[in-house]
């Protein structure tokens, strides 16, 4: 028994002992815990604090028609010289759009023909070229006389027929002012129309040209013929009668040409007809005494518009299309105009209706075609609104769709709006 005892308490203190390396490996278990716990809490407080603390107000989300709103600074309204006008509900005319083609007014193309045989030659700051403007009286071509023995001979015979000729078309000016007095005057009484006003202004206008081409010819024959009589020849300036467009030019330079040849045509464009074709079933609902306005075919509220009257011209139209034509006449001051030029011409009608309306100015087209127009919501603030946009009528367009009335619109200024919010201006 004794050498048992002995043996077994060996056994426990033998580092090969079952429970000695249980109590070892609970400390160390013990130890990784609390080494774990102590790594994990300031984790935890790191995140903790790092989490946001709960806003004290919710701020409004922006909204769509928030992001067609601006608001300016003051010195930046100030920069873009913004005004305001209103949208005001007023009975306004009904108008139709219908096609039409520009025409040169009668009496507006020069045509100059060589007084008397000889050759050309060009002038010394050389001769413009078709489609040119040339200025009234400009020297196109000098033209130096001819002096065959034939020449020589008719030389007299021609200084009659154009002194005759003077003496005509002298007459015929007297006679178409004295018509246009008479006819002004009847139309001051209205007595008369405004329709025979214009056909004999624009038959003195006529008689007018034609007196001068005459003189000039006569002119230049005298010239002539003393250039002849002293032995020297003197080169005889041919010029533009009128001013405008050159459109022709039918000779050239060193060619000879003989007496009557034409050379050169000139047409003043400013002011220029419009001819519109007008359906006969809408022709008595056209008002003749308010203006037209003449633009391109689009028709857009921003294309640009020219206020055009009625005029008088010979009566014309096209049976296979049932169509009349009703003159039109226009300034053309910036020549954008030109003959042949189709456009779309706004008749006024003889009846009104109640509409909204906007100034023109306002009005603005993004690139897909919408009309949208700024309203001023607040001091410095502005608002994009879309409206629709029924006709223009000189400097106010109608509207069937829009803001209401009484609200103030952006017409100086829309369209440096317009860049600021699409990001196209500073």
């Amino acid at each position: 028994m004794r050498g048992l005892g002995v043996s077994g308490k060996a056994r426990l203190n033998s580092p090969r002992f079952p429970f000695r390396a249980i109590n070892i490996a609970v400390l160390l278990s013990l130890v990784v815990i609390v080494q774990t716990g102590c790594q994990t809490k300031p984790k935890e407080a790191a995140a903790a604090a790092a989490k946001p603390a709960a806003p004290s107000k919710v701020e409004k989300m922006p909204g769509e028609a928030d992001l067609t709103t601006i608001t300016l600074t003051p010195e930046a309204e100030t920069r873009l010289q913004i005004k305001l006008g209103t949208i005001e509900a007023k009975n306004v005319v009904r108008t139709r759009v219908v096609g039409g083609e520009i025409m040169v007014q009668p009496g507006h193309t020069f045509i100059v023909s060589s007084p008397i045989a000889g050759t050309l030659y060009a002038p010394t700051g050389g001769l413009p070229v078709a489609g040119t403007r040339v200025k009234k009286g400009q020297v196109l071509f000098n033209l130096v006389p001819l002096l065959s023995a034939e020449a020589r001979a008719t030389f007299a015979t021609t200084r009659v027929e154009a002194q005759g000729q003077v003496e005509q078309t002298s007459k015929q000016v007297d006679q178409a002012k004295q018509q246009l007095e008479r006819a002004e005057r009847l139309y001051q009484q209205k007595i008369g129309g405004s329709g025979a006003v214009e056909d004999f202004r624009a038959a003195l206008e006529v008689a007018q040209a034609t007196y001068k081409a005459a003189t000039t010819r006569r002119d230049a024959i005298d010239q002539a013929i003393k250039g002849a009589e002293g032995g020297a020849l003197e080169s005889v300036p041919i010029a533009a009668e009128g001013g405008g467009i050159l459109r022709n030019l039918h000779v050239a330079p060193g060619q000879k040409v003989a007496a009557g040849s034409m050379l050169f045509e000139v047409v003043n464009l400013d002011p220029v007809n419009v001819r519109a074709a007008v359906y006969v079933g809408d022709l008595d609902q056209i008002d003749d005494s308010l203006p037209a306005g003449v633009g391109d075919l689009t028709g857009g509220p921003t294309a640009k518009v020219v206020s055009a009257k009625r005029v008088a011209a010979p009566p014309s139209g096209d049976p296979i299309a049932a169509t009349v034509d009703l003159f039109y006449e226009m300034p053309n001051t910036d020549g954008s105009f030109r003959p042949g030029q189709r456009v779309g011409v706004n008749l006024p009608l003889k009846t009104t209706k109640s509409s909204l309306t906007v100034p023109r100015a306002s009005l603005l087209r993004d690139i897909d075609g919408g009309t949208w127009v700024y309203e001023s919501l607040d001091k410095h603030k502005y608002a994009r609104r879309r409206v629709r946009v029924e006709s223009v009528v000189g400097e106010v367009a109608s509207i069937s769709a829009g803001p209401k009335a009484g609200t103030k619109v952006v017409t100086d200024g829309a369209a440096e709006l317009f860049g600021v919010e699409f990001g196209g201006s500073k």
